[in-house]
């Protein structure tokens, strides 16, 4: 009897799904996600008709990214789903105040992305300073609008919001020399990270597997460095995806990494350093650019001269990580480095890393467009980079490890973004992001708990501190499961995690809240 009343209980429509969790398919009742600094719902939702839904922008009306935006929300996110809605609700208006001129450029480091909402049952009102900050705000104001399934008609939840970003870096990190990622997949993750308030794609666009960016000055990078000339991005394939994340308010990091790597760009003549295994035979693995040769330079800098005038973005990441799985192979062992190294007075591989680096800062300098540079962790482990370097953390296999790095590196005045406990590609089984995941490090579990300021440091050590970029890096990753792998994890980790606020005491509960407000967008990566 007892079998037959549980095989019944299993069959019966219940209010609360497995163990009290909502129902995986239940719609969002208007809840912001991510959680705003300041937010106030009101006891009121009011009826709002998709027909009857009008927007003011005031004097940026005719501005680009203002008219993408409204035009995008009012068609597609703020009344995404194909159902009948009630047409007798009265006219609803939201006007859109923003206190600046409208930018013609990329959105950069220091863009001002605070808004205030006021959402009443008469009218909705949105303010920025900037037209950075609108956009955060039409995405607040979209997830206030859901679906009654009950009633068959649109709700408008009322609210009183001031919000801003806690870190001015929020992004993830996408690897197409792996495997190449189409333009549409690209810009798929950047409709999700718009949903989501994140504002930098670092674009780690090519690494020793294939070069796929179309250098206009050296077009031999990509026709012998890619997998094929279908797998390459030019010129305007670049340029759409740096617009089409502009109009998102989301900026586009290139990484171009060197010395290491860079086993692609073998096509540039005298490149690369001839590789030896210990018997002293050629290994025919170049992977290591030759410092010795000045000439190298000189392309390097005719190189990262295009890639400023492609990518508008003022932060510029030249990699300097994993040097030493080359080291031995690629220097040690190459009579001609050895050689030079004499010459120099250099008593060891670390000294000639150096030699690069300054080399490479010096260059950086002299480029036709100022750019911030961006390090790997182990350029400030092992050698000397200048104070207004970025250090990108991405060591420490526990969270002590990781607060110690921090420390060390904005103890040195170096500004900081974070990635080390956020490698999303390593996928494993169970709870990996609320528990600690057997068989594997700390930072690559928990990842609910990581917080980029959880570090012994001053007030001004914490400022340092940009924020933290998810990685997901392509050996295993392409068109077909980038969301599946990445964006289940990440949104509950960008927004759970103390990164912002901790919403929920809940773990499982946010994973249903983030699906509601994905499916709303038309994103059901899940299934």
């Amino acid at each position: 009897m007892r079998e037959s009343l549980l095989f019944l209980s299993l069959l019966l429509p219940t209010s609360a799904w497995f163990y009290g969790r909502s129902r995986p398919d239940a719609w969002t009742q208007g809840g912001v996600w991510p959680l705003p600094q300041h937010i106030a719902y009101g006891k009121m939702n009011r009826t709002i008709s998709p027909q009857k839904m009008f927007i003011n922008a005031g004097s940026l009306e005719d501005c680009d990214i203002v008219q993408d935006n409204v035009r995008g929300y009012v068609e597609r996110w703020f009344f995404p789903f194909p159902v009948s809605a009630d047409g007798s609700a009265s006219p609803y208006h939201l006007s859109i105040r923003i206190n600046s001129d409208c930018p013609r450029e990329a959105p950069q480091q220091g863009m001002n992305e605070s808004y205030s909402l006021k959402v009443s049952s008469e009218k909705a009102v949105l303010e920025a300073p900037e037209v950075w900050g609108a956009i955060r705000g039409l995405e607040t104001f979209s997830q206030l609008i859901f679906y009654d399934e009950k009633e068959n008609i649109y709700k408008l939840r009322t609210a009183v919001i001031e919000d801003w970003p806690r870190f001015s870096v929020r992004g993830i990190l996408i690897d197409t020399s792996r495997h190449f990622l189409s333009v549409k997949t690209i810009k798929k993750q950047l409709d999700i990270m718009a949903a989501n308030k994140m504002n930098v794609l670092h674009w780690h666009i090519v690494d020793s597997e294939s070069f796929p960016y179309e250098s206009i000055r050296f077009p031999h990078l990509s026709k012998k460095g890619a997998y094929s000339p279908r797998h390459v991005y030019t010129r305007a394939m670049i340029e759409d995806v740096i617009e089409y994340a502009r109009m998102r308010a989301i900026r586009v990091m290139p990484e171009f990494d060197t010395p290491g790597h860079t086993s692609s760009w073998n096509s540039q003549p005298g490149l690369l350093t001839e590789c030896f295994d210990s018997n002293g035979d050629n290994t025919n693995l170049p992977n290591l650019i030759d410092p010795t040769n000045e000439d190298n330079f000189n392309f390097l800098r005719e190189f990262l001269d295009e890639v400023v005038s492609t990518f508008p973005e003022k932060f510029l990441h030249l990699g300097g990580d994993e040097i030493s799985d080359y080291l031995e192979e690629c220097w040690s062992r190459n009579k001609k480095i050895h050689k030079f190294m004499r010459q120099k007075g250099f008593a060891n591989t670390t000294q000639l890393e150096d030699y690069y680096f300054k080399k490479l800062e010096n260059m950086t300098d002299r480029l036709h467009e100022k750019r911030d540079r961006v390090f790997w962790q182990e350029v400030f482990d092992l050698n000397k980079p200048s104070a207004s370097s970025i250090i990108h953390i991405w060591k420490g296999n526990t969270f002590a490890e990781l607060a110690e790095n921090i420390r060390q590196a904005t103890m040195k005045g170096h500004r900081v973004i974070v990635s080390s406990c956020w490698y999303l590609n390593y996928v494993k089984y169970g709870a990996d992001w609320k528990s600690y995941a057997p068989g594997t490090v700390e930072t690559n579990s928990r990842y609910y708990y990581c917080d980029p300021h959880d570090f012994i440091g001053t007030r001004e050590q914490k400022k340092l501190v940009l924020g933290g970029v998810a990685t997901i890096w392509g050996e295993m990753i392409d068109n077909t499961n980038i969301e599946a792998v990445l964006w289940y994890v990440l949104l509950p980790i960008q927004w759970l995690s103390r990164l912002v606020r901790r919403q929920w005491r809940s773990v499982f509960g946010p994973v249903v809240k983030i699906r509601m407000t994905q499916m709303k967008h038309g994103h059901d990566y899940m299934n």
